[in-house]
């Protein structure tokens, strides 16, 4: 009889925390990956950041690698049979998929990374990395001997066009003049983009920023071997993770154009948690501190002069003041 009063009594307990959020349900996310979370760009970033929500709220998680376009609907559609709460896609390939899949996910909620429009029962969000591009841009110009840049991209989408459309008008903001390239090799084909890399400074180029996450080794390699033939000396940018460190070249790495994943999932996140979530585009850029410019500290004071470092300062100010455009082409 006591046993069955004190359970009784534990049973009432447990629904009065259930009801006033004490012993709240533990939030499960999953995360859609469009290749692997160790390419030390875009989808490493995104574990990170996933990393960072599980710390931070206790979060279950789930992540797949390499799902490819044409499976991402059958893997969103299991986690809404799992019982999942949300599941951030990450990649603009996921956008069709992911809309057609929220028409049956039930209560769960489904955000898509890298996309620029919006589409019916989903979150998708924008990260604008043109601003800091633009910073990326006068640093480039600034360091540049020969007035000859280059941009190398893993695919045409609307991303990686802003960041080329940034990068230009930032160095022509200091010389009306200068020349950028623009090329496109791939995401996970290090070779590819070294020989692209390599091709561009035989022509001339001597400063690269690069948005190609994996294939980004081939372009550090390409870039430490140049200058370790001595001559006229050539420098790389970072793009989507902090690339300063990297353990290839970062002696000609100034800056690194940086998406802060973690906030933005945490935000979503909060926002499935309070039942606040809502569909529609949202833009991360400059002016909300989630897509910014990394300054290199091992080269502020030496690549990096005090006076250089000031102009990108005012230059990111007034970008997220809206008082520097970017061209829309």
């Amino acid at each position: 009889m006591i046993r069955l009063i004190r359970m009784l009594a534990l049973a009432g307990a447990i629904a009065m925390g259930l009801s006033s959020g004490l012993f709240a349900a533990e939030l499960k996310i999953a995360l859609l990956c469009t290749g692997s979370v160790t390419d030390g760009g875009w989808n490493q970033l995104a574990k990170e950041g996933l990393d960072q929500v599980q710390r931070t709220l206790g979060a279950k998680i789930s992540i797949l690698q390499k799902v490819s376009q044409e499976k991402a609907g059958d893997e969103l559609r299991d986690y809404a049979a799992e019982g999942y709460d949300l599941v951030i896609a990450h990649g603009y390939e996921y956008l069709n998929p992911a809309a057609e899949a929220a028409k049956g996910a039930g209560k769960m909620r489904i955000a898509v990374c890298g996309a620029d429009v919006a589409r019916p029962g989903i979150a998708t969000i924008d990260f604008d990395l043109s601003h800091a591009s633009y910073q990326v841009g006068i640093l480039a110009a600034r360091l540049s001997k020969t007035g000859k840049l280059g941009f190398i991209g893993g695919a045409e989408i609307p991303s990686v066009k802003a960041c080329y459309r940034g990068f230009l008008a930032g160095a022509r903001s200091v010389r009306a003049d200068i020349t950028a390239a623009y090329t496109i090799t791939g995401w996970d084909q290090p070779q590819q983009s070294k020989a692209q890399a390599e091709a561009l400074m035989s022509q001339g180029v001597d400063a690269i920023y690069h948005d190609v996450d994996a294939a980004s080794r081939g372009v550090f390699e390409a870039i430490k071997e140049h200058n370790a033939k001595g001559g006229a000396r050539a420098w790389v940018f970072g793009c989507v993770a902090d690339q300063n460190a990297n353990p290839i070249c970062a002696d000609a790495m100034p800056a690194s154009a940086v998406i802060k994943l973690g906030d933005t999932f945490l935000t979503l996140a909060k926002s499935v948690q309070a039942g606040t979530f809502a569909p529609g585009l949202v833009h991360e850029n400059i002016a909300r501190g989630t897509c910014v410019l990394v300054l290199n500290p091992a080269l502020i004071g030496t690549v990096i002069s005090a006076e250089l470092q000031a102009e990108i300062t005012t230059a990111g100010r007034g970008l997220a003041a809206g008082q520097i455009a970017i061209p829309a082409q």
